[in-house]
């Protein structure tokens, strides 16, 4: 099986790490063109949660026109609103039989990739692997937790188990679900707990459970999502907060997604988690005020740096 991972960031290369520890075929494919450059120069370097460190040899692209092998798998990891763009740079990549895994934040992905190449062409994931972006061509891995894999709609498939035995041969501890909508809304929770606080705060998801102050903001914020998805229909567990707060820990030593999207000044996908809440709140009539203040925070810090700068006057 020949696996492209579209979106080879900071999880994106530790899960081809993983991968690449199996019989699978794999290709990284990033836009950080400095990234690659550092993985094909010296490989990509994994620094292990035991504090060891390991190199891996992978097949590593910034362009899709380079890539000559069909793609059986293809494991999207782009940000949420680069979806829709990104899917079909890798078309010429696929062949008739290839199917795409989302397994990245917030929602509405794999509904977005499904407007592309159709439902049937759709797996959705949910992973709780943590890895940070060291420098390029160096990852750290942040914190093991389970995969899930499962189709948009019904039982597992062929595939599905394909996949699962794929991801437990590279010792990533993953199960077959027939509940992912579910499974992605408790992520979701999770994100919306963890990732607006760390960036605003310039910390690792650890301190997210330590300080108490973060703790309480992160209490908060999942108990509004909570009344979110109650709201849509979602039975979420009354301990959601305590199990927010276990992946903080989990993944103490990680730095959020969104915690490094503002350290490199870029973009980060508030709209699609804290802020998805706010608008989905909004809808169902329900006041949200701490992920309203989160989001209306958060870009406004994006803004500061993604803005060009007013022109200078004399």
């Amino acid at each position: 099986m020949h696996v492209l991972i579209l979106g080879a960031g900071a999880l994106g290369s530790l899960l081809g790490a993983r991968l690449s520890r199996t019989d699978a075929r794999v290709t990284l494919l990033s836009t950080n063109r400095q990234h690659i450059e550092a993985i094909r120069r010296k490989g990509l370097l994994v620094d292990e949660l035991d504090g060891t460190q390991q190199r891996f040899e992978l097949v590593s692209h910034y362009d899709p026109a380079a890539i000559t092998e069909p793609a059986d798998l293809v494991i999207v990891l782009v940000k949420l609103y680069d979806t829709l763009q990104a899917v079909p740079t890798v078309a010429s990549c696929c062949h008739s039989k290839t199917f795409f895994l989302t397994l990245q934040n917030g929602i509405g992905n794999w509904e977005r990739i499904a407007s592309l190449v159709g439902i049937e062409g759709v797996l959705v994931g949910s992973t709780a692997q943590g890895s940070t972006l060291v420098e390029p061509g160096r990852v750290r891995h942040g914190g093991n937790g389970l995969t899930y894999v499962g189709e948009p709609q019904g039982p597992p498939s062929e595939r599905v188990y394909g996949v699962v035995d794929l991801f437990r041969k590279a010792r990533l501890q993953t199960e077959a679900s027939d509940r992912m909508e579910q499974l992605i809304w408790e992520k979701l929770h999770v994100n919306v707990g963890i990732n607006a606080i760390t960036a605003l705060a310039n910390i690792r998801n650890g301190l997210v459970a330590d300080v108490p102050t973060a703790r309480d903001l992160c209490t908060r914020a999942v108990r509004e999502a909570m009344e979110v998805a109650a709201a849509k229909g979602f039975v979420i567990q009354k301990d959601m907060v305590e199990r927010v707060l276990n992946v903080a820990r989990a993944t103490a030593v990680n730095r959020s997604s969104m915690g490094q999207d503002v350290d490199r000044k870029k973009r980060t996908e508030i709209d699609g988690i804290n802020g998805a809440i706010v608008e989905l709140g909004r809808r169902l009539g329900l006041t949200l005020p701490v992920n309203e203040t989160l989001t209306q925070l958060v870009k406004t810090l994006e803004a500061g740096y993604l803005q060009p700068p007013p022109p200078q006057t004399e």
